[in-house]
């Protein structure tokens, strides 16, 4: 009976296992660490684009209950400030007004402005001021994101983490406003907001991108005023059938004559007025002011020389 050698692994035989199971096991654990830190980022992705989206419905409810003008002296349009990184609005405040409050219309003013204090991790704030009076406070003039001047509003809420608007110098604006080319701000009819996200910028996978379209349904344009003065046997015509108004709404007319308007009101509401007689080679000056139902107007004026 031949009894087998015990001989054991020798000293280099042991270290070179160990160094390979060091390796496999280093590979196993840095594959683990990467899905884990991928897997990380992931989350913070997708919380990041639920938060983007959740910002963009707030936004559209607030802007779909956007209060219409009363006057162009009291909010000349939708939106009382409308700019690249904020714009300030008034819309109707959803939750019971207190008992005795001026506020007719339970209206508040909302702010929504992006904070790029940190370029790598830019936030969207949400700013509310509500009041009881019976006008509005004055619009706050400042452009700092949020806006923590005393007074101008009670709360701030941050909505939005991780956008990158404006990463590495660039200048993509997080709203942009139709129609395309306006002038004043009374022309904005729609918002168009656009937030770039990144949680972890300059590595893959890059940018996500969420853009979206809100029509401001509440939105009242104002009219266009326009007439014809025509002299007939020294008479002259007024016909103002060339003003309208954008959304379609019936207008009301005030005729007056004088160096400013108003001076002396004529009487006639109606589209057309003819004068009485005039002397021959005298000037007039006209005055035309047409009213939409919100209370939005338009004027314009011409001198007349009969012959």
């Amino acid at each position: 009976m031949r009894i087998m050698a015990e001989r054991g692994f020798t000293i280099v035989e042991v270290l070179v296992s160990m160094l390979l199971g060091a390796v496999v096991f280093g590979a196993t654990l840095g594959a683990l660490d990467l899905f884990q830190s991928n897997n990380r980022y992931d989350l913070l992705r997708n919380e990041a684009q639920d938060n983007a989206r959740t910002a963009v419905d707030n936004l559209a409810r607030d802007l779909r209950n956007v209060a219409a003008p009363k006057s162009e002296v009291e909010l000349p349009g939708a939106l009382e400030r409308a700019e690249p990184y904020a714009f300030t609005f008034q819309t109707v405040d959803s939750t019971t007004p207190p008992p005795g409050s001026e506020n007719a219309t339970n209206v508040m003013r909302v702010r929504y402005c992006l904070d790029d204090s940190t370029t790598t991790n830019e936030v969207i704030w949400k700013q509310v001021k509500r009041w009881t009076s019976a006008k509005p406070p004055e619009a706050p003039s400042s452009t700092a994101c949020p806006d923590q001047t005393a007074g101008d509003f009670e709360s701030s809420t941050k909505l939005v983490e991780h956008v990158t608007n404006r990463i590495g110098g660039q200048n993509r604006p997080l709203f942009m406003y139709r129609p395309k080319g306006w002038g004043e701000i009374s022309q904005i009819n729609s918002v168009e907001p656009t937030i770039y996200l990144d949680v972890n910028p300059l590595h893959r996978p890059g940018e996500s991108q969420l853009t979206s379209l809100i029509s401001l349904r509440n939105f009242n344009s104002q009219p266009l005023a326009a007439f014809t003065a025509t002299e007939s046997n020294g008479h002259i015509v007024l016909n103002a059938s060339e003003s309208y108004d954008p959304d379609g709404l019936a207008l009301s007319y005030t005729w007056s004559e004088g160096n400013a308007e108003g001076e002396t009101v004529l009487p006639s509401t109606a589209q057309e007025y003819e004068t009485g007689h005039l002397d021959s080679g005298s000037t007039h000056t006209f005055w035309l002011r047409v009213t939409d139902p919100g209370g939005l107007h338009a004027s314009t004026t011409q001198k007349v020389t009969l012959k």
